[in-house]
């Protein structure tokens, strides 16, 4: 009898340190998980982050070289060339004159689509007055604003991120929906700044879309929407679309 129990107690225990083992075993591989999941995903953010900033320093520059070097050289052309007209009346400098005015308007909106300068001296709500009224001024478009308030107390950076999915936005209803009307406004809810873009294009589905491998742009929309911690979503509509973002502050 003590010999069956004996056996006994050592199959329970025998059984009962395979299991503590077994679950050991399995309990370290999912912190193993969880700790790499965690890493890629801060690597991840990291990357995100670098990214996000090397695109906003790169367009910067480019924006300051457009505006420093290559529409100044122009001006400049442009000037001596009215100098001449002023002795000559021909044609031919007439439309060279007319080109070039063309062409550094051209580069202004490039300069200005790739860094507003506004964006850091007059702040977000300043900044994108001044881009609806460019959009209104390029396109057959009505875009009704309405702001809560002149002044957001939003830092720079986050602005920036702002700007460009507001500009990305508004780009797509008015390239891909053929959009006539736009709404736009900036609405305060206790500690929550939302911004709400609506229109009346083509309605789509915006989650569905990310899935098309040429939706970069709504790639880079949700890429910028993370960086800010903020939250896009889409509110179902009948006709059009309406797209809001979430920004506690």
């Amino acid at each position: 009898m003590e010999n069956g129990a004996g056996i006994k107690l050592f199959f329970w225990t025998g059984t009962a340190i395979i299991l503590l083992s077994v679950f050991g075993i399995i309990l370290m591989v999912l912190i193993y998980r969880n700790k790499l999941y965690l890493m890629k995903k801060k690597e991840s953010e990291t990357l995100l982050k670098v990214s996000l900033e090397t695109e906003k320093k790169e367009r910067k520059r480019i924006a300051s070289d457009l505006h420093d070097c290559v529409n100044g050289d122009i001006s400049a052309m442009k000037n001596y060339l009215g100098l001449l007209l002023r002795k000559e009346t021909d044609d031919f400098k007439k439309d060279i004159i007319l080109e070039l005015g063309k062409t550094l308007s051209n580069i202004e909106n490039i300069s200005y689509n790739l860094m507003p300068p506004t964006l850091h001296f007059l702040g977000l709500i300043s900044t994108l007055k001044g881009y609806f009224e460019r959009v209104r001024k390029w396109n057959s478009i009505i875009i009704d604003e309405d702001y809560y308030s002149e002044n957001i107390s939003v830092s720079s950076s986050v602005s920036y991120e702002l700007f460009r999915v507001i500009q990305e936005l508004t780009t797509n209803m008015i390239k891909h929906g053929k959009a006539t009307r736009i709404n736009f406004a900036v609405l305060k809810k206790k500690n929550t700044l939302i911004f709400e873009v609506s229109d009346n294009g083509t309605s789509f589905d915006f989650q569905k879309s990310l899935s098309d491998p040429y939706g970069m742009g709504l790639k880079n929309i949700i890429s910028r929407i993370k960086h800010i911690n903020a939250r896009l979503t889409q509110i179902k509509n009948e006709k059009g679309n309406t797209i809001e973002i979430h920004l506690k502050m």
